[in-house]
């Protein structure tokens, strides 16, 4: 599918449960085969439910990007806002591009780097730093990161469940665009 054929739009709080079933659906395609059910379960409850999407929805600091194919079918989605990542000294007004997830079929149409720049146009309007989180072993994920001018500055573990994850700190370093 081209690139072309799939819009992205600003989320409002009608599209709450469509990102839900969107969080949920790239979350679990991406990582399911890493954690045990009742992990993946509390994680997908917290942070990919309806009350979820309508907290981040509702606050007027959050930005959340939905892509959408020409029939409607969501494909992928973004957010971002302030940087909540558990950086060392942060600097104040921080920004961090909470998720960018893409629908397996969707991969080959370059939303990632579509999404990446919607957000990064916001943030760099809105704060003084950006930064992100990447899973340590998803290196397609730090490579985009990287050619937008992303590097690693602290690891982390972050908690799906009671499982933990290793995971990168990037800090935007350089305003570039490939």
């Amino acid at each position: 599918m081209s690139d072309q054929a799939i819009s992205i739009s600003i989320a409002t709080i009608d599209d709450i449960a469509e990102l839900a079933k969107l969080g949920a659906h790239t979350f679990t395609e991406a990582f399911e085969h890493m954690y045990a059910a009742e992990d993946l379960a509390a994680f997908l409850a917290a942070h990919h439910s309806e009350d979820a999407y309508r907290a981040v929805l509702t606050d007027p600091k959050m930005r959340v990007w939905i892509a959408r194919t020409h029939d409607g079918q969501s494909a992928a989605f973004a957010s971002a806002g302030p940087c909540k990542l558990p950086v060392p000294d942060m600097p104040p007004n921080a920004g961090e591009l909470v998720r960018l997830y893409v629908l397996k079929r969707y991969q080959s149409a370059k939303l990632g780097s579509r999404l990446l720049e919607e957000a990064l146009d916001y943030l760099e309007a809105h704060f003084d730093d950006v930064y992100l989180s990447a899973y340590s072993e998803n290196v397609a994920a730090q490579r985009l990161y990287g050619r937008y001018g992303f590097e690693r500055v602290h690891d982390y573990y972050f908690m799906v469940g009671n499982h933990a994850d290793a995971e990168y700190v990037m800090q935007r370093t350089r305003q570039i665009r490939p």
